[in-house]
């Protein structure tokens, strides 16, 4: 198997305060899978790219402490669809979404892109605690 597809996430994040939240956690579970990570920020045509050039720059930041090597994409365009649009064009195995409380827009684009792709979907939950990311064990090769 040495010449195996390595295990590929895209993990979109919405701005600043989210990436802070889930950062760690998320790339954590991506370091334990071994996978390569891509994480994404998409915003609306006119808006600015402030918010998401941060985002973006809290994942990078986190990724080189902790010794890992990600790659960002600023993106454009309506949020769900471009998210899957990029999962496919990447050959991504799983998108990685975090939750947010009680944000029924974050719900209604986790249902839409459920719906619109048959790459699995993990979502973290809003209320996670930062010490389950020592419980994150899994083996790639029993997915």
């Amino acid at each position: 198997m040495e010449n195996a597809k390595p295990f590929k996430m895209m993990v979109p994040t919405a701005g600043p305060f989210p990436a802070r939240q889930n950062a760690s956690y998320i790339l954590g579970m991506a370091k334990r899978l071994r996978a390569q990570v891509l994480v994404i920020h998409i915003r609306d045509k006119g808006e600015s790219r402030e918010g998401g050039d941060a985002a973006l720059d809290i994942f990078q930041r986190t990724a080189e402490d902790m010794g890992i090597t990600i790659e960002t994409v600023p993106a454009m365009g309506e949020i769900a669809q471009t998210i899957i649009e990029l999962a496919k064009f990447h050959d991504v195995d799983v998108i990685v979404m975090g939750a947010t409380k009680g944000r029924a827009v974050a719900s209604w684009i986790i249902d839409k892109i459920l719906a619109n792709t048959d790459i699995p979907v993990v979502v973290i939950p809003w209320d996670y605690r930062v010490s389950q990311v020592d419980e994150v064990h899994i083996d790639v090769n029993k997915i």
